[in-house]
């Protein structure tokens, strides 16, 4: 039901109950990491306003919500992008608001003007095809789960999935037969990721005989853990973080690199679309990218690419230089104004 006080609480109960599940039908993912920026914020004001524990709509200005921004970077050390997600999670709150409450569209449109913080576009580092040979020939597929977890590390490679995306994988989004598999990406997106040759046969032996028997809740995943359940995303990061420290002692050149051990490998399976000539359409489908701006931060040019066209580049210039005007004879000219009035 709308709520009929102006009380804080009453609108965020009926912002996560109702409004963010039955009318925007957002994912899990979303209502989790808006909750984490609603604890922030109250927590922020119950230790800002001790006296007003449950406030009023109309104490949330500007003012105070700029101090909250601040107190999310300077207290908290929350990154730029960190503080624009808690404020995306704000202004959707407010959104609602003014929706649902005409006489707080001014105050609603205020907060929604609060500027995001611009953020650095760092270059990210991603393997190179020695590089993740060598992450691959670092399991050993005779240890316990050693074979799923090359299967893991191939699969990430393959897709280019996100770590959630993965650990979602069910055994009925496998189609070997077809040679794809069918990921849940962000915001209930669906996409179909072709299979190479080799990962669906790493696939078919892991179904057959590697894996894990699974508790009955989770009989349905793909890759499950040692305590019988889903594989996590922290499970993910662990093992993944495992196998590219063992691959950086054989391969120095992965050591020097800042690489995440999940997401690196996407960033990864981009980098090397790109490299092979795949169009940015076809990236954009295969990483599950809403826009293609997205998909062209990947698009980095190879140094080797840059040395060739500055030997291009080089040439060229040396081709068209011409001959050194002779010098001046100073003799002739004694002085600079002599000489600009003889011209």
């Amino acid at each position: 039901m709308i709520p009929s006080s102006d009380k804080l609480s009453d609108y965020l109960r009926y912002f996560f109950t109702c409004y963010l599940t039955q009318h925007r039908n957002v994912s899990p993912n979303t209502v989790a990491a808006y909750k984490q920026a609603f604890l922030q914020l109250l927590r922020y004001w119950k230790l800002r306003f001790p006296e007003q524990p449950d406030p009023d709509l109309g104490q949330f200005q500007p003012a105070p919500m700029l101090d909250f921004l601040s107190h999310l970077d300077k207290t908290l050390g929350n990154s730029p992008s960190t503080r624009n997600a808690r404020l995306a999670a704000v202004k959707s709150f407010f959104k609602m608001v003014s929706l649902l409450e005409p006489r707080y569209q001014n105050q609603c449109r205020q907060i929604l003007a609060l500027p995001s913080k611009r953020t650095r576009r760092r270059k990210f580092d991603f393997l190179e095809k020695s590089e993740v040979d060598a992450v691959f020939a670092s399991v050993d597929t005779q240890s316990q789960d050693g074979y799923r977890d090359l299967c893991i590390l191939r699969t990430l490679y393959n897709t280019g999935a996100r770590a959630s995306e993965l650990c979602a994988i069910r055994i009925p989004d496998l189609n070997l037969d077809q040679k794809q598999v069918l990921l849940y990406g962000k915001g209930r997106k669906e996409r179909t990721v072709p299979l190479f040759d080799s990962t669906t046969a790493f696939l078919r032996t892991y179904l057959k005989s590697e894996r894990r028997v699974a508790l009955t809740p989770y009989r349905d995943f793909l890759f499950i853990n040692q305590r019988r359940a889903r594989l996590t995303r922290s499970g993910l990061y662990c093992l993944c973080s495992q196998y590219l420290a063992i691959a950086a002692c054989k391969e120095p050149t992965i050591a020097k690199k800042k690489i995440h051990p999940v997401h690196g490998w996407r960033r990864t399976t981009a980098s090397h679309l790109l490299a092979a000539g795949i169009n940015l359409p076809v990236v954009q489908d295969w990483l599950g990218h809403v826009s293609i701006e997205t998909t062209c931060t990947y698009k980095g040019i190879p140094m080797q690419t840059k040395r060739e066209a500055l030997r291009k580049f080089y040439l060229f210039e040396q081709s068209w230089c011409e001959t050194m005007p002779d010098a001046i004879d100073w003799d002739t000219h004694p002085d600079l104004l002599s000489f600009l009035e003889s011209l």
